[in-house]
Protein backbone atom coordinates (compact mmCIF):
# COMPACT_ATOMS: atom_id res chain seq x y z
CA UNK A 1 0.00 0.00 0.00
CA UNK A 2 1.28 3.15 -0.91
CA UNK A 3 1.84 6.37 1.64
CA UNK A 4 -0.99 8.24 0.30
CA UNK A 5 -3.57 5.73 0.48
CA UNK A 6 -2.06 4.60 4.20
CA UNK A 7 -2.58 8.00 5.14
CA UNK A 8 -6.07 8.27 3.93
CA UNK A 9 -7.38 5.08 4.80
CA UNK A 10 -5.94 6.11 8.70
CA UNK A 11 -7.56 9.18 8.90
CA UNK A 12 -10.74 7.12 7.36
CA UNK A 13 -10.75 5.58 10.41
CA UNK A 14 -9.97 8.46 12.84
CA UNK A 15 -13.06 10.30 11.16
CA UNK A 16 -15.24 7.23 12.03
CA UNK A 17 -14.32 7.49 15.63
CA UNK A 18 -15.31 11.24 16.09
CA UNK A 19 -18.79 12.92 15.88
CA UNK A 20 -18.89 16.78 16.09
CA UNK A 21 -19.14 19.95 14.36
CA UNK A 22 -15.86 22.29 13.32
CA UNK A 23 -16.47 25.83 12.09
CA UNK A 24 -13.60 27.99 10.79
CA UNK A 25 -13.90 31.45 10.86
CA UNK A 26 -11.70 34.30 9.19
CA UNK A 27 -11.83 37.71 11.08
CA UNK A 28 -15.19 36.32 12.74
CA UNK A 29 -16.95 35.43 9.33
CA UNK A 30 -17.71 31.43 8.93
CA UNK A 31 -15.72 30.25 6.08
CA UNK A 32 -16.01 26.46 6.39
CA UNK A 33 -17.16 23.73 8.73
CA UNK A 34 -16.81 20.29 8.85
CA UNK A 35 -19.76 18.07 10.35
CA UNK A 36 -18.36 14.16 11.63
CA UNK A 37 -21.31 11.96 11.95
CA UNK A 38 -19.83 8.47 11.99
CA UNK A 39 -20.01 7.27 8.42
CA UNK A 40 -20.68 10.53 6.65
CA UNK A 41 -18.87 13.50 6.53
CA UNK A 42 -20.29 17.32 5.51
CA UNK A 43 -18.16 19.57 4.21
CA UNK A 44 -19.95 22.75 3.89
CA UNK A 45 -17.85 25.89 2.21
CA UNK A 46 -19.71 29.05 2.67
CA UNK A 47 -16.85 31.05 2.15
CA UNK A 48 -13.76 29.95 -0.46
CA UNK A 49 -11.32 32.37 0.45
CA UNK A 50 -9.55 29.26 3.17
CA UNK A 51 -8.71 28.26 -0.28
CA UNK A 52 -6.98 31.04 -1.25
CA UNK A 53 -4.74 31.43 1.81
CA UNK A 54 -3.56 27.53 1.67
CA UNK A 55 0.45 27.48 -0.45
CA UNK A 56 -0.90 24.98 -2.95
CA UNK A 57 -0.71 24.43 -6.56
CA UNK A 58 -3.59 25.97 -8.07
CA UNK A 59 -2.26 24.53 -12.20
CA UNK A 60 -3.73 21.02 -11.11
CA UNK A 61 -5.54 20.21 -13.96
CA UNK A 62 -8.82 18.45 -14.66
CA UNK A 63 -7.31 14.99 -15.12
CA UNK A 64 -5.54 15.11 -12.04
CA UNK A 65 -8.03 16.48 -9.92
CA UNK A 66 -10.65 13.82 -11.26
CA UNK A 67 -8.01 11.34 -10.23
CA UNK A 68 -7.39 12.08 -6.71
CA UNK A 69 -11.62 12.55 -6.31
CA UNK A 70 -11.87 9.35 -8.00
CA UNK A 71 -9.37 7.73 -5.33
CA UNK A 72 -10.78 9.52 -2.37
CA UNK A 73 -14.33 7.96 -3.26
CA UNK A 74 -12.99 5.07 -4.10
CA UNK A 75 -11.18 4.83 -0.46
CA UNK A 76 -14.26 6.56 1.07
CA UNK A 77 -16.47 3.83 -0.18
CA UNK A 78 -13.92 1.12 0.82
CA UNK A 79 -14.25 2.35 4.74
CA UNK A 80 -18.09 2.45 4.51
CA UNK A 81 -18.38 6.40 4.26
CA UNK A 82 -19.69 9.13 2.72
CA UNK A 83 -18.02 12.64 1.99
CA UNK A 84 -20.69 15.66 1.28
CA UNK A 85 -19.21 18.83 0.02
CA UNK A 86 -22.04 21.78 0.24
CA UNK A 87 -21.21 25.52 -1.43
CA UNK A 88 -22.50 27.95 1.45
CA UNK A 89 -25.51 24.74 2.39
CA UNK A 90 -26.05 23.50 -0.61
CA UNK A 91 -25.24 20.15 -2.21
CA UNK A 92 -22.54 20.45 -4.89
CA UNK A 93 -20.59 16.54 -4.51
CA UNK A 94 -20.99 13.28 -2.56
CA UNK A 95 -18.19 10.90 -2.73
CA UNK A 96 -17.73 7.49 -1.42
CA UNK A 97 -20.48 4.81 0.33
CA UNK A 98 -23.74 7.04 -0.31
CA UNK A 99 -22.64 8.19 -4.11
CA UNK A 100 -25.08 7.32 -6.75
CA UNK A 101 -24.12 8.80 -9.50
CA UNK A 102 -26.26 9.17 -13.02
CA UNK A 103 -24.70 10.86 -16.05
CA UNK A 104 -21.25 12.16 -13.68
CA UNK A 105 -20.37 8.46 -14.29
CA UNK A 106 -19.74 9.11 -17.76
CA UNK A 107 -17.00 11.84 -16.56
CA UNK A 108 -15.26 10.79 -13.27
CA UNK A 109 -15.39 6.79 -14.52
CA UNK A 110 -16.09 5.84 -11.46
CA UNK A 111 -19.34 4.80 -8.83
CA UNK A 112 -17.97 6.73 -6.01
CA UNK A 113 -18.57 10.42 -7.00
CA UNK A 114 -21.44 11.63 -7.34
CA UNK A 115 -22.35 15.27 -9.02
CA UNK A 116 -25.35 16.49 -6.93
CA UNK A 117 -25.31 19.96 -8.46
CA UNK A 118 -23.85 21.18 -11.71
CA UNK A 119 -24.26 24.65 -10.71
CA UNK A 120 -23.13 24.23 -7.38
CA UNK A 121 -19.99 22.65 -8.37
CA UNK A 122 -19.46 24.92 -11.13
CA UNK A 123 -19.88 27.59 -8.56
CA UNK A 124 -17.58 26.24 -6.32
CA UNK A 125 -14.76 25.94 -8.60
CA UNK A 126 -15.25 29.35 -9.60
CA UNK A 127 -14.83 30.69 -6.44
CA UNK A 128 -11.65 28.64 -5.25
CA UNK A 129 -10.40 29.90 -8.78
CA UNK A 130 -10.96 33.62 -8.61
CA UNK A 131 -9.43 33.42 -4.62
CA UNK A 132 -6.32 31.72 -5.79
CA UNK A 133 -5.77 34.10 -8.12
CA UNK A 134 -6.22 37.01 -5.99
CA UNK A 135 -3.98 36.12 -3.48
CA UNK A 136 -1.22 35.05 -6.29
CA UNK A 137 -1.78 38.66 -7.42
CA UNK A 138 -1.01 39.65 -3.34
CA UNK A 139 2.09 37.41 -3.02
Amino acid sequence: MDPETRTVNTLAEILKSVQGKIIIDVQDKQVLSVSLEGNRVVLDVSDASIFGTAESDSSIGLFDGLKTAKKLGETLNSKGMTLSILRKGKKALSLGRDAKPTLSTLVTRTDDIQVDSVRQVTKLGKDVKKHRKRTKKSS
